[in-house]
């Protein structure tokens, strides 16, 4: 099954992906950006860590690529940390600094499966952890209409220092005129 956006399906990753993902991964600039630490990690790391990811509820990682040319990730857009008991879930997304940035995939991606986590997996609540300095994450989370709940202080440490991240979540319920689904699933 593929989830259609109105620019992007949100598909399943395959073997063929693991070449855009370990450029991704390996990216100095999405890495300088996000959470957590990356560590640079090989084509056949990639390819033994997609073998290990079946089978788990509690992530849902998809592809994001163009609705014309769906073969070709432009990026990643996953929920993890799925809490099928309260309805809650955390949202990441990494887009590719050529291909994917800056054309709007990535926030039909992040409202589409937003919807779909809604709609059709019964969550109330996606949420989003953003480095304080990640501007264009802030906008993409907020022009999606997730809302600022709070800062984590210090939490995370990039380029020898300590710097902040901001909660985002956006609740089934809150009203969103820019959140519109065009969700498809065949």
């Amino acid at each position: 099954m593929n989830i259609y956006g109105k620019k992007t399906v949100l598909r399943a990753l395959t073997g063929d992906d693991s070449a855009m993902l370990v450029e991704l991964v390996n990216d100095p600039q999405t890495e300088n950006m996000i959470g957590g630490k990356s560590y640079p990690v090989s084509f056949e790391e990639q390819c033994r860590w997609m073998e290990g990811q079946s089978g788990r509820t509690d992530i849902l990682r998809c592809i994001v690529a163009d609705r014309n040319l769906p073969g070709e990730g432009l990026g990643t857009v996953i929920l993890g940390d799925i809490d099928h008991i309260n309805g809650t879930a955390q949202v990441h997304i990494k887009m590719d600094a050529k291909k994917g940035r800056g054309k709007g995939y990535g926030l039909d991606a992040l409202k589409t499966l937003t919807c779909y986590a809604f709609d059709e997996m019964r969550l109330n609540c996606i949420y989003a952890v953003i480095a304080s300095y990640n501007k264009p994450s802030i906008g993409l989370f907020e022009k999606a209409g997730f809302m600022r709940e709070g800062e984590l202080r210090s939490r995370l440490f990039k380029k020898g220092s300590y710097h902040s991240c901001y909660m985002y979540s956006v609740i089934k319920k809150d009203p969103n005129p820019e959140q519109d689904g065009g969700i498809v699933a065949e």
